[in-house]
């Protein structure tokens, strides 16, 4: 167990990074950035929850709320899950160095799954965090509850990372083969997403089929006790240990459910060591190594391959490149800029009664609710959106300890900035776009809608990546052990994200409280954002180089 807890602590380390004394403070502010404005999103969480507890109280069902909560969490780390084993477990490429050390294979895999586990409490506290505070208050909750929804919150991650452990393995297990190790990696992590996403769209739309008969939903809640409950925890079972486990907590019943939840996450991580010690090592040997090509080239080619570009030109090509051919970079940066938009759709199309949907939502989308107000939604849709492509607020950071190389190059300072953001925004504009053209397409918007939104699209994308590349030249992430950690374990894109997820709620609210017209919202929008542009693109000017000479290993 020492031994395991110690590997633990030094996998965390590494997975950090180095750390310069000199900006500490740094981290401190991005950390209470990131705090600050998680706060508008907890509280909104908090008072829908609320309001969804005093609706299910009525009928008697307010235990569904937990089976809610809990099933909805264990989708979303079972998500995240696939990324996190891919990072940890693959991409860290650090086992063939534990090997000779005096540890079991057990040690390995029992540490490296508590790594993902850590990263994995991040995402339950978002999702289970307000859940289980707001229902205790209303509930009354005593000392037994909150100490059941302690022992809860720790067990209730444990068996989805299990289930996303064992399908990144058994897809990894088969890739060590042949000469292509990388295309391969790459294909079954997109095999596993692919999974994921499989399991998710056919859980909504098993959940959309039985609501389908608001009679037959009605008869089930009333003639069943917790019916609700049972309807919602059907595809997550251990769900309904947990949420039974702290309906009634502190009784001889609960402390049965609570032991039998216990049991389930002990004897899923017990089938994880089995099932990992017999593919895990067999699958991530060698996959270090690569195999390079040998060809002949000719004079011809030669000549195409040293042809002369400019030095801009010549940089955003490296960029472009090493972002295609690099798998965590491809997976992370260039196809999630590609795939997000189009997942989008999953939700809706996933569902049985998905065309009744659509015809509802392009009814509430038409005429006057397609003014103002649905602009500022759209734009703050972008915003967000674009907050979640990490290419330009990782562009510093991707570069590791090779980023000193920049420094002996003949480009300046300012060419160096400009082409590192531009492939950030080519993926942002390919991603708000698609999500434009989705939205035409299904909610058939009007013509001058569409326009305007098309012209808002430009500020939004340009503000998204110069606030990402400000903020990897203030704060990059260059200790690094893979590429992976670059990307997913670098804090540059959550500060982002919610920079992104601020503006466009801001927005938002502001033209609810206003009520400006499309025209007004269209013309407001555009202006405040060009005027935002040109301050940190004239902020990058100014202290750009500076900051680029001051970063230090």
């Amino acid at each position: 167990m020492n031994k395991v807890v110690g590997l633990t602590k030094v996998l965390l380390k590494n997975a950090g990074g180095t750390k310069q004394k000199a900006s500490a403070w740094k981290t401190v502010l991005i950390m209470i950035a990131i705090a600050m404005g998680m706060i508008p999103m907890i509280l909104g969480a908090v008072v829908f929850l609320s309001a969804l507890y005093d609706g299910l109280e009525l009928i008697g069902q307010q235990a569904a709320l937990l089976g809610l909560g809990v099933t909805v969490a264990s989708l979303a780390i079972f998500m995240f899950g696939i990324l996190y084993v891919l990072s940890v477990f693959y991409y860290s490429q650090d086992v063939e160095q534990l090997l000779p050390l005096p540890l079991s294979p057990g040690h390995i895999l029992s540490a490296k799954f508590l790594v993902a586990l850590v990263y994995e409490y991040l995402t339950a506290l978002v999702l289970l965090g307000p859940l289980l505070i707001t229902y205790g208050v209303k509930s009354g909750g005593g000392f037994f509850y909150y100490l059941f929804a302690l022992f809860i919150f720790l067990l209730v991650p444990i068996l989805p990372l299990v289930m996303a452990a064992l399908v990144v393995m058994l897809f990894m297990r088969f890739t060590n083969v042949g000469k292509s190790k990388e295309r391969f990696r790459l294909i079954s992590g997109l095999l596993a997403i692919g999974v994921a996403l499989g399991f998710q769209m056919f859980v909504q739309r098993q959940v959309s089929s039985k609501a389908d008969s608001i009679e037959q939903l009605q008869q089930m809640i009333v003639s069943q006790e917790n019916g609700l409950l049972n309807m919602i925890t059907q595809f997550f079972p251990a769900s309904k240990l947990a949420a039974l486990a702290l309906q009634n907590s502190g009784t001889l019943l609960s402390w049965g459910f609570l032991a039998s939840f216990l049991l389930v996450a002990l004897a899923s991580f017990g089938v994880f060591l089995v099932i990992g010690n017999r593919f895990y090592f067999a699958g991530v040997m060698g996959i270090s190594e690569a195999v390079a090509k040998r060809k002949m080239v000719g004079a011809a080619a030669f000549q195409k391959l040293i042809r002369e570009r400019s030095r801009l030109a010549s940089y955003f090509l490296k960029e472009w490149k090493i972002l295609w051919r690099t798998p965590a970079f491809l997976l992370n940066c260039t196809l999630s800029s590609i795939l997000v938009p189009l997942l989008v759709l999953l939700p809706l199309l996933a569902r049985e009664d998905s065309e009744k949907l659509i015809a509802h939502l392009q009814s509430l989308m038409q005429g006057e609710q397609a003014g103002g107000i649905g602009l500022a939604i759209v734009f703050g849709a972008f915003l967000i959106l674009g907050s979640m492509n990490s290419t330009s607020v990782t562009a510093i950071s991707r570069d590791g300890q090779g980023f000193f190389y920049n420094k002996t190059l003949p480009i300046g300072p300012g060419q160096l900035i400009l082409a590192k953001v531009l492939p950030g925004l080519l993926l942002s504009g390919i991603s708000v776009l698609v999500l434009l053209a989705e939205a035409a397409w299904l909610l058939a918007l009007p013509g001058e809608f569409l326009l305007f939104a098309a012209l808002c699209v430009i500020p939004s994308v340009l503000f998204i990546n110069l606030a990402g590349i400000a903020i990897d030249l203030l704060h990059p992430k260059l200790g690094w052990g893979s590429e992976q950690e670059a990307v997913k374990q670098n804090m540059n894109t959550l500060l982002l994200f919610m920079i992104g997820l601020v503006a466009g709620g801001l927005v938002v609210v502001a033209n609810f409280l206003i009520g400006a017209s499309l025209w007004v919202t269209a013309l407001g929008l555009f202006v405040l954002f060009v005027l935002l542009d040109f301050l940190i693109y004239r902020l990058l000017v100014a202290k750009g180089p500076g900051w680029l000479e001051k970063i230090e290993e």
